[in-house]
């Protein structure tokens, strides 16, 4: 998986579809590799106004690890349904009542569960990302920005999708499903 922050929406199409068009070169989140498009697939997401949107995205295969990443933007969570902005809008208890919510109160309780399950963990995977990259000194403060997590309420608009591309893009990403 690749999360990418330059792209835009391409929605020409008669079926509703939107076509995530990208504009940054690829690598592997693995071994750093150049990736290559091997197809595409759909993948759903609710927006915080509660929208459906089907993304077409595309795959990726890597020639050394034999992978296939998929190509996400970043307004999008991975094995989420809803996107950065409704779970951070959830996470910064930023709905006034119950009818604010993009979704039901017991889905905002799990979300708000998923991410204080995985705070510490995120926590301590971006701060070895930060003494890895401690000579790029953009990265490190784009990192001490998002820390400590505890203190998410205070962060300005976008800290979510921030963290999740770094995260995802340095191959840290926990997956939360499983067969």
């Amino acid at each position: 998986m690749v999360i990418v922050h330059d792209y835009w929406l391409d929605g020409k199409t008669s079926q509703g579809i939107l076509y995530v068009r990208s504009a940054e070169a690829q690598r592997c989140p693995i071994c750093g590799r150049g990736l290559t498009v091997s197809g595409s697939r759909r993948r759903g997401l609710i927006e915080y106004s509660g929208e459906k949107k089907i993304l077409r995205i595309r795959r990726l295969w890597c020639d050394r690890c034999r992978r296939i990443h998929h190509e996400l933007p970043d307004i999008v969570v991975p094995y989420k349904r809803y996107g950065a902005e409704a779970i951070e809008n959830i996470l910064t208890d930023k709905p006034e009542k119950a009818d604010d919510y993009p979704c039901e109160i017991s889905t905002a309780r799990r979300i708000k569960l998923w991410f204080f399950l995985l705070r510490e963990y995120y926590e301590s995977a971006m701060e070895s990302i930060r003494a890895y990259w401690e000579e790029d000194k953009e990265i490190a403060a784009v990192i001490s920005r998002l820390l400590p997590l505890s203190e998410h309420h205070h962060f300005p608009a976008g800290w979510l999708r921030t963290l999740v591309r770094i995260l995802v893009n340095s191959n840290r990403w926990l997956h939360t499903r499983f067969a």
